[in-house]
């Protein structure tokens, strides 16, 4: 055989392997195809709440330094006296201890619930308490087939799986859109939640709105698991056509 038909068995070979590694319709890539009355509908908005062992960043302030001083806790770093703030553990009953305030219950409640608490509680000793609330460890982990990563969400009140999905650079195009796991702690158990991005009716999804320490996988769809196997495929087939053409040699001699 020439060695022009040999060079273009191969190619052939080639172009066709990467065809069908290649092949998306739009049906699985275009988000919110489905039930598109739901993105003009009416809505109630999640917020985040608080819950047993999260870490809350508590910053107190007012008008009147001397009079606030005695509700603040924080060390001193080095000789310039910068002062860090304490991070407070929220107990296994939902509640922190404030100094002077003491026992405050904010499980179940969100920041600006929290800020409210505290701020209406500081009123009996000081004048205009201002008083802001972040929930340190609010971290979400984005896996599978998107840019792994871990995201912090401290000062966000309602992130959503949407956010999280952007700031990783949004899904591959090869990666399953109908099939979004959410893996979630709450009441001291792991519940799961199945999420299809190309109907809009995710925005009622219960794992729209994420939580402290959500799981996000998103999995690979069937092109991209054959493209992974594609340098395989290609390396049996130049093999295969290798042998082939050096037996037709063989045999016209």
């Amino acid at each position: 055989m020439p060695q022009y038909l040999r060079n273009a068995c191969l190619v052939l070979f080639v172009i066709g392997i990467l065809f069908m590694n290649s092949c998306a319709s739009r049906r699985d890539v275009i988000y919110f195809q489905k039930n598109e009355y739901v993105l003009d509908s009416a809505f109630s908005v999640d917020f985040v709440k608080i819950k047993p062992m999260d870490r809350l960043r508590i910053n107190v302030s007012g008008p009147e330094e001397e009079a606030i001083a005695p509700f603040r806790v924080s060390t001193v770093q080095g000789g310039g006296g910068a002062a860090n703030q304490i991070l407070y553990t929220v107990e296994q009953d939902g509640h922190i201890v404030l100094p002077y305030l003491g026992r405050v219950l904010v499980q179940g409640k969100t920041r600006l619930e929290v800020v409210g608490a505290i701020r209406e509680s500081l009123k009996r000793y000081v004048k205009d308490p201002v008083v802001d609330v972040h929930i340190e460890n609010f971290r979400v982990t984005v896996l599978g087939h998107i840019t792994p990563q871990v995201l912090d969400f401290s000062t966000t009140d309602r992130p959503t799986l949407l956010e999280a999905i952007a700031q990783a650079g949004d899904i591959r195009i090869n990666a399953k859109r109908d099939d979004i796991l959410v893996i979630r702690e709450e009441s001291g158990k792991r519940v799961s939640y199945r999420v299809d991005l190309r109907d809009a009716d995710i925005f009622n999804s219960p794992a729209y709105y994420l939580a402290q320490n959500d799981i996000i996988y998103i999995e690979p769809n069937s092109s991209a698991i054959q493209a992974n196997r594609s340098t395989w495929y290609i390396t049996l087939g130049m093999t295969i056509i290798t042998v082939g053409l050096t037996i037709l040699n063989v045999f016209n001699r």
